[in-house]
């Protein structure tokens, strides 16, 4: 045997062993658009890549680390490659594709994954869109708090006014905040740049800064936790991997699970299922992470029951 047919074999050895397609295949490629990089879309990330493992997809992956205008340019640059799919991670990702394909494009099938109200974000109305949410209902969170906080009467939330699902989540809390008797104080951050002195101004009138899933606050996690730590408030989420990090307590989806759902919306296309047939899909359980930690400092006495309902304790 030659020693170019000997380094051929031995490069599709190579690429069946990743997962890739061996040399003479044809290439079946994904590209995935994250709207930016934080421990929810991280791991929404890693959840699809796992799921997808062994499928011998040509996988390109790219952050527009939360800028539209560079999301727009990844949508452009994805649709040229002619990918079979395109996933969306985070709502302005998603907008962005589907933006692009306004322009009479609507054969690129779309699959967005962690969005929060995908029919808000206008992301129900396309057949060549289905995807994953990760919609928290916010009452159980709400009650959440006040049993932590049994005399919470001013809540702080900050949020993008761009991100579409941000607003609602803000319109859908303004009733329930005001039926529990807490005032709920927003600032708008429209860039992660905003947010240190923003939380700062926050933290000193509040009890409790909360973080929904709006992709900028999430960004700006630790600017947010320094502002609260340094007036001794805690810190909510509906991000569970903002516990870690140190925030008081949160209620969300598992993100990595979220990513492994919409990994298999992929293989069901790929084995040429349409996007018309595949419903869109909710996150599953919701998850109660707590930080023990957390609470000693500040003095708060966590629930004994609340500690037993918990799926995780960080002390």
């Amino acid at each position: 045997m030659k020693i170019r047919q000997i380094f051929g074999l031995f490069c599709a050895i190579a690429a069946v062993a990743v997962g890739q397609p061996a040399i003479g295949e044809p290439i079946r490629r994904v590209c995935v658009m994250k709207i930016m990089d934080h421990g929810a879309i991280d791991e929404t990330a890693r959840g699809i890549r796992d799921e997808l493992v062994g499928s011998k997809l040509d996988i390109r992956e790219k952050s527009a680390q939360g800028s539209t205008t560079l999301a727009t340019q990844i949508a452009q640059e994805f649709f040229r490659q002619k990918p079979i799919a395109v996933i969306a991670i985070g709502t302005a990702a998603a907008q962005s594709m589907i933006s692009y394909t306004r322009i009479g494009k609507d054969s690129l099938r779309i699959i967005y994954s962690a969005v929060t109200d995908p029919h808000v974000a206008g992301l129900t109305e396309r057949v060549n869109v289905t995807g994953v949410s990760d919609f928290v209902p916010l009452e159980p969170q709400l009650r959440t708090f006040l049993r932590i906080q049994p005399k919470l009467k001013r809540l702080g939330i900050l949020y993008n006014p761009k991100e579409a699902n941000s607003v609602t989540t803000v319109e859908k809390l303004r009733p329930l905040c005001a039926s529990a008797g807490i005032d709920l104080v927003e600032r708008r951050i429209s860039a992660v740049a905003e947010a240190p002195q923003a939380s700062v101004q926050v933290a000193k009138i509040v009890d409790a800064i909360f973080i929904c899933n709006d992709n900028t606050a999430r960004f700006a996690l630790n600017s947010i936790l320094a502002a609260a730590n340094a007036r001794k408030i805690p810190v909510y989420a509906s991000d569970t991997e903002a516990v870690s990090a140190g925030a008081l307590a949160a209620m969300g989806p598992n993100y990595y699970e979220i990513g492994k759902q919409t990994g298999k919306m992929v293989l069901r296309i790929i084995d040429g299922e349409s996007t018309r047939t595949i419903a869109p899909e909710g996150a599953g359980a919701v998850e109660l992470f707590l930080n023990a930690g957390v609470a000693r400092h500040l003095g708060i006495t966590l629930n004994k029951q609340l500690i037993t309902e918990a799926k995780k304790v960080f002390n």
